[in-house]
């Protein structure tokens, strides 16, 4: 009889399976359903840049008055002049060693700014706000390397309703990087290298940008798989799960068609009804029972699965309730489908309710 219990306990045995599938997601949060958006863009130095260079300007329109004015004296003056108060012919021009902050150009910033499914439009009431500061940086004692952060960026996200969206620091935007002068110290060079720098610094700032944008806002195309469970088992005791696995499947070829979404529904529903009748023939104290509390466990989480994609929620969280309950443990697909049914539900209420 033992011999006997453990071949039934063998004999039945689920079966993960991850089935493909590839979907346009929607926005953790909402610009504008016509997914179009604009781009404004903003340096909080561009008063500080301006006036440096227009000091600039003055500065070399000063140097070539000079060498003008020198020019127009008499031989006599400029002999006393070089004699007697040791001034040398001036040159006309003005350099400049400072570094000033740029102002990159505005519509190569914009163009490089993008959200996945969203159409840049001229206009469009929603828009996102991007002001840049001045680069971050510090030299280390060698005078070799300098320690450098994407520019900050201070980002306003405004939807068509007129509603702002987010408001605050770009987050994850203050990695360090750090430059090493490879000949000797940055000395005269310094000037160049920073511009250098700065430029990186601008570049990565939008791609961090770039990636927040579209992890929150974005309609991106997800290519994934999940998981669900059949029922292996020597003496074909269990058809029912092997033609609801073959539902799922057809179901999720229709994934990414948007006619063919009540399809996709009606084939996952087909399935439940399924798992849900095998259920009935649950019994919890035998091991080895057709449907015992192991393969019950497996088909709950098949359920919950199933009941995220067709939108009914509340059930996928019954159904992972009454995964619990059995205490077996299918740990690690219990959380995935967790994590899953609290990310795509929040998902689509928000664009449901927008």
């Amino acid at each position: 009889m033992a011999f006997l219990t453990a071949f039934g306990a063998l004999a039945q045995k689920t079966d993960r399976t991850k089935i493909d599938f590839e979907l346009e997601m929607l926005p953790l949060d909402i610009i504008s359903k016509e997914k179009k958006f604009e781009v404004f863009v903003e340096f909080d130095y561009a008063a500080k840049t301006e006036a440096a260079l227009a000091e600039i300007v003055a500065n070399k329109d000063a140097a070539a008055k000079e060498k003008e004015d020198y020019e127009k004296k008499s031989l006599g003056e400029k002999m006393a002049k070089k004699v007697l108060l040791g001034e040398s012919k001036p040159s006309g021009k003005f350099t400049n060693n400072s570094f000033i902050p740029t102002l990159f150009p505005v519509e190569g910033i914009k163009g490089a700014i993008n959200i996945p499914g969203y159409q840049k439009n001229t206009g469009s009431k929603g828009y996102i706000n991007v002001m840049f500061f001045e680069l971050s940086h510090s030299m280390d004692p060698t005078g070799t390397k300098i320690t450098y952060y994407p520019l900050k960026i201070v980002l306003t996200v405004t939807n068509d309703k007129g509603e702002v969206a987010f408001q605050g620091d770009l987050p994850n935007n203050s990695s360090s990087t750090i430059y090493t002068h490879t000949s000797g110290t940055i000395g005269n060079s310094f000037t160049s290298t920073l511009k250098g720098i700065e430029t990186d610094a601008k570049n990565q700032a939008v791609k961090n940008l770039n990636a927040y944008l579209k992890n929150m806002y974005g309609f991106n195309l997800v290519k994934d798989e999940r998981g669900f469970y059949d029922v292996k088992d020597k003496k074909q005791t269990y058809p029912e799960y092997h033609e609801a696995f073959e539902k799922v499947k057809m179901a999720f070829i229709y994934c990414n068609m948007p006619t063919k979404q009540e399809d996709m529904a009606s084939k996952l529903k087909e399935a439940i009804a399924i798992w849900e009748t095998s259920l009935k023939e649950l019994d919890k104290s035998n091991k080895s029972a057709r449907i015992n509390a192991d393969i019950a466990a497996a088909t709950y989480l098949n359920i919950a699965e199933a009941c995220i994609w067709i939108k009914e929620f509340d059930k996928s969280i019954e159904s992972l309730a009454n995964y619990k309950i059995l205490g077996e443990d299918y740990s690690r697909a219990y959380s995935d489908k967790t994590n899953f049914l609290k990310d795509y539900s929040a998902r689509h209420n928000k664009y449901l309710n927008y």
